[in-house]
Order: structure tokens, then sequence, then C-alpha cells
């Protein structure tokens, strides 16, 4: 009687803990997987004789459970060689049952005759599989991995000697491979009972936070309770349209995150390990929400702080290069000339007055011609337009010479700082020189806007795009300009599409 009871305790702990893990992981296949294997246990050594499919469950359990170890724990099989594995398990067992359903055949005979070389191949590949991924797997997956694994490797090796041990005529007892089968169900019911306590620690991270915030950040906090050493937490700064640390660097989603939202605005998002339980970090995140909030305000300060640092760093260089510039052309062009028309007054007082007045008219000529060279000088500090016709004229100007394809709308504030009125010309002016040169577009669109304390600047095209602020200079320039007076610049710019020039400038009354 002990026998067949232990089987169905085997068979009951599959069934019981697969039906636990579809309550607690419906979108997760191992718990199915799990009951599939109890059934196929218990049919295997209840019954002798039954209809094909029944039998063919009997003989195919031993794959199932090869498929949810090597599966487990998102119970998909995400790479090939998992597949490849699982697939020859599948394989190997289709084969037996049509064997020894005509064991008189003598291809039947010889697959019978090898299938403890077939088990031993396809059992060590899937432990050798299993052993690299927890080799190559970080800290949380090992966390998630280590009991499994374990319990994967007992399971593995008993199966694959049992038939070799039987053929010798030891006769094993079968209770020895029934509790190496039962290890791997209790192992996993441990992990869920293990993501069950870590929802637990949740609560404590709202204490944890409120009681000594000033000892370990949110970041720490969230690291500590989802067993993640690698994760981090980046802040939405929505005036740089750009995801930040906390020390205000700009950071690049370049891993598995989870985005977080209060009101249906972002506040962060926490990349991290891609085996975390998502369920469990939408919670942690949930009980943070507000500590993430504050952070965030304190992270987008400190990203404004690094904009102004890099800004004013950039307006000195381009200030002394302007200065420099000034006095080169001032050196080279408009005090030569000067000197030259003192030198011709003064021969002027010393010859004839008939060669006198000449010496006159050429003088006069010249100092023309050095007003010429002030106001070129000039216009590269202001545009003349914009004092003479306003931000609206000037622009309007700038369309008008770039052609008919350009379409121009414009809704103005009352009053536009003569900073901001002066780097929206440049964007407008240095957009259109770029479509003209490089987009071959059919159409442009100019929008100028004003409203809440910005204005907003956009130039788009339908050109072929490639446009790039890191490669092109007048971009660059661009961009440098606009942080420098506090506002933001983004280009998107693809082959399908063509080319976006939005700009957002601080623009209060």
């Amino acid at each position: 009687m002990l026998l067949p009871s232990a089987i169905l305790a085997v068979s009951a702990v599959f069934v019981i803990a697969g039906v636990i893990s579809r309550r607690a992981q419906p979108r997760n296949r191992i718990g199915l997987l799990f009951v599939l294997v109890g059934i196929g246990w218990a049919l295997e050594y209840a019954i002798d004789d039954g209809p094909l499919a029944v039998m063919f469950l009997a003989k195919l359990w031993p794959s199932i459970l090869g498929h949810a170890l090597v599966a487990f724990p998102t119970g998909r099989l995400l790479t090939v060689p998992r597949r490849l594995v699982v697939a020859a398990g599948y394989l190997e067992s289709a084969l037996l049952s049509v064997a020894f359903e005509r064991p008189c055949e003598p291809w039947a005979a010889t697959i019978i005759e090898g299938e403890t070389a077939m088990t031993a191949a396809v059992g060590i590949s899937m432990l050798g599989l299993q052993l690299h991924r927890w080799r190559v797997s970080s800290m949380a997956q090992r966390r998630t991995l280590t009991a499994m694994l374990g319990a994967t490797a007992v399971a593995i090796i008993a199966f694959v000697v049992w038939e070799p041990v039987e053929r010798a005529g030891l006769n094993p007892p079968v209770v020895v491979l029934m509790l190496a089968l039962s290890g791997i169900p209790f192992a996993y019911l441990a992990g869920l009972l293990r993501r069950r306590m870590d929802r637990g620690e949740v609560a404590d991270l709202v204490v944890r936070l409120s009681g000594d915030s000033a000892r370990a950040g949110v970041q720490e906090a969230l690291a500590a309770t989802l067993h993640d050493p690698s994760l981090r937490v980046a802040y939405w700064v929505a005036g740089q349209e750009r995801y930040v640390d906390a020390d205000g660097r700009p950071v690049e989603l370049d891993c598995a995150h989870t985005r977080v939202d209060r009101a249906g605005a972002p506040v962060a998002v926490l990349l991290h390990d891609p085996v975390l339980d998502l369920e469990l970090v939408d919670a942690a995140c949930a009980a943070v929400g507000l500590a993430l909030e504050n952070e965030r305000l304190t992270a987008e300060l400190r990203a404004k702080v690094r904009q102004l640092d890099e800004s004013r760093g950039k307006v000195l260089r381009a200030a002394e290069d302007e200065r420099r510039r000034l006095e080169r052309n001032l050196h080279d062009g408009v005090q030569q000339r000067l000197l030259s028309v003192a030198m011709t007054l003064g021969l002027a007082e010393t010859v004839p007055p008939d060669r006198g007045r000449a010496l006159a008219a050429e003088a006069k000529q010249a100092v023309l011609a050095t007003i010429d060279d002030v106001r070129a000088v000039c216009h590269g500090i202001h545009p003349p337009v914009l004092t003479e016709r306003g931000l609206h004229g000037a622009v309007r100007e700038l369309t008008a010479l770039a052609g008919p394809r350009v379409e121009l709308t414009l809704n103005l504030p009352d009053a536009v700082p003569p900073l901001v009125e002066t780097t929206a010309y440049y964007v407008v002016a240095e957009a259109l020189a770029n479509v003209a040169k490089h987009a071959e577009a059919s159409r442009t669109e100019v929008l100028i806007t004003g409203g809440d304390g910005k204005l907003v600047v956009r130039v788009d095209d339908d050109g072929r795009g490639g446009a790039d602020v890191d490669r092109g200079s007048g971009l660059r320039g661009l961009s440098e300009r606009v942080e420098a007076n506090g506002g933001t610049m983004r280009v998107v710019s693809t082959a399908s599409t063509g080319t976006s020039v939005r700009v957002v400038l601080p623009c209060g009354s």
C-alpha cells in the first residue's frame, strides 16, 4: 500500500503546485505543465492499457517536466538551444511510445535499446543549459534560479541513472526517484512563497523611506526591496523632455524599465533586471510614488543647474570667440581704412587745392566704405531686420525669401523679450537654410506660438531627413543658443517623415 500511496502523493504535489501557480501567475505556463506532469505520472503507474491519447500522456510526462524546467521561470522558451533540447525530449518520448507499442519490430528494439543513451543526452543537455543560464545571470536572476537549479540537478541525475542501475540488477527503490522529483514542485512553491514575502516588504518600504529618508534614497531602498543591486531610477524633466539621474545627468533607457506616473504625468522610470516580477515592481512604484515625485523635483533642479552651468560655459566661450571676431574685423578692416583716411586727409593739406579736393573726395569714399564695414560687423551681432520690423515682420521676410512652398503660422504674445526674439529668429533662419541646402523638401511649415509663459517655434519639412545636432555645426550652435536662454531644442529627422525642429523658449511677461 505504501507504493501506490507514494505515487499518488507525488502526483498530488505536482498538481497542487500547478494549480497554485496558475492562481498566482495566470499568464505563466509552468503551472499548466506541472498539472500535466502530475496527471501523466499517475497514469503511467495506475493503468496498463487505455486509449492512445491517455497512454501517450502517460509516457510523455518526463518530456513535459523537462519543458517546465527549461522554461522556468517565465514559462517560455526564449532561445533556440532551449527550444531544440525540449523538442528532442518530446521526440524521444514519442519514439519510445511507438516502440513500446511494437516491441517485436527490429527498429523498435533498437530504439528501446538506446533509451538510456537518449535520456542521458537530453537530460545532461537540459542540465547544462540551466547551469550556463545560472553562470551568466545577474544576482537578481540567480536568486530566482538557484533553488530550482538544485532541484533540477537532483531530478535529472536521478532520472538519467535510473535505467542503467535497473539494468545492472540493483533494483533501486522507487521512493528515491519520487523524492528527487518531488523536490521540483517544492522548490517552485518555495519561490512563490518568497515572492509573497517580497510583496510584504513593499509595505516596509514606505516606513523605511518616511522614517529615515536622509540615510537612504529611493533608489537604494527600491534596490534592497526588489533584491536587484543593478536597479537605477531616472526622473522625468518636462522642460528638457528627457530622463535624468539623481545628479541631473541624462539617462538612456537602454534596458528593461518600468514607468511611474502620477495623475497621468510621467514621474520616473525604474531601470531593472528583466527577470523581476513586474507586479512586484508596480506595487513598489505605487508605494513610493510620493517619494519619487519629491526626488524628481530635486533631480529636475539639479538638471537645470547642470544645464545652466554648461550653457554658461558655452556662452562664455561664444562671447570670447565673438569678441575676438569683432576685434579682428575692426583691426583688419575698419581700423586700417580709418588710418588710410587720416593719411589721405593729411596729404590733402600739403598739396595744391585742386589735388587736395581730389584727395578729400577719395577720403569721403573711404569713410563711406568704412561705414559699410561697420554695418557688416554689427550685422553679426543683431539682425537689423529685427530692430526695424520685429519678430513678426522678420520671420515673414525669411519665409517669403524661402519660396512659395513655405507655410507660416504666427500667434505671437504681446511682448517678446529681445533675447528670445533673436533666438527664435535664428532658429527659423537656420532651419530654413538647412531645408534649402539638404532636405529636398516639397513643403515646409513654420509655426510660432506663444502662451503660458513659453514661445514655441517649430519648423517641419517633408524632406529626406538625416539632420543630426551632434554632426551639424549650425544645429549644434542653435542648440547651445537655445539652452543659454533656458529653452529646449528637439530635432526629429527620419527618411520617412522628414525633419522637425521644435524649440521651446521661456517667454515670461
